[in-house]
């Protein structure tokens, strides 16, 4: 029988790449909830998560992760907790394009480690190669002082074996017992 608590929930704001990572690392197609977005596009992005995201894979043990992911719009938090309840573990990607990613990777790193208090966490930036000038050594410091210390790695969304990388190393810091930790 599947053990529901392996849970894995991917987070962040609109256009970070929530829904091309689980595409990239299931095993079976996702269930999708993606709707057209409003006449206010971000990033060129035409769809968006109102609901969730929901998908599976299968890891070395024969056990199934059961990957959620999250909208990212503030006037659709209710789904957070429920989604995020027995979560093991939240991803949370930040965009390097975006001028707020510090402020949105701290936001989400609060407002997550609430409503899943038990789970590891680590973050994924995306889209770094379309900023050359972003610093992952400067943005992990600026996190630490923050008073976030946690893994934190580039990724590329798109690409199955940097996402299932990022989920190796959050499922590492869980056996180690990394959980959000104060600086």
């Amino acid at each position: 029988m599947d053990n529901y608590q392996n849970k894995l929930v991917f987070v962040g704001h609109v256009g970070a790449g929530k829904t091309t990572a689980i595409r990239s690392i299931s095993d079976v197609p996702p269930v999708s909830t993606e709707m057209p977005m409003s006449s206010e596009q971000i990033d060129g992005k035409l769809t968006t998560t109102v609901a969730l995201d929901y998908s599976t894979v299968e890891l070395d043990d024969g056990e199934l992760l059961h990957i959620y992911g999250v909208p990212g719009q503030k006037y659709l938090d209710f789904m957070w907790p429920m989604v995020c309840h027995g979560a093991m573990g939240i991803i949370v990607l930040v965009n390097a394009c975006s001028p707020q990613k510090l402020t949105y990777a701290a936001l989400m790193l609060e407002e997550f480690s609430k409503l899943a208090p038990h789970a590891s966490f680590a973050v994924g930036v995306t889209r770094s190669d379309l900023v050359p000038s972003f610093r992952l050594d400067a943005f992990r410091n600026d996190l630490i002082t923050k008073g976030f210390r946690l893994p934190v790695v580039k990724v590329d969304a798109r690409e199955p074996e940097q996402v299932d990388f990022l989920v190796k190393i959050l499922l590492s810091s869980r056996f180690v017992g990394s959980q959000i930790a104060s600086a």
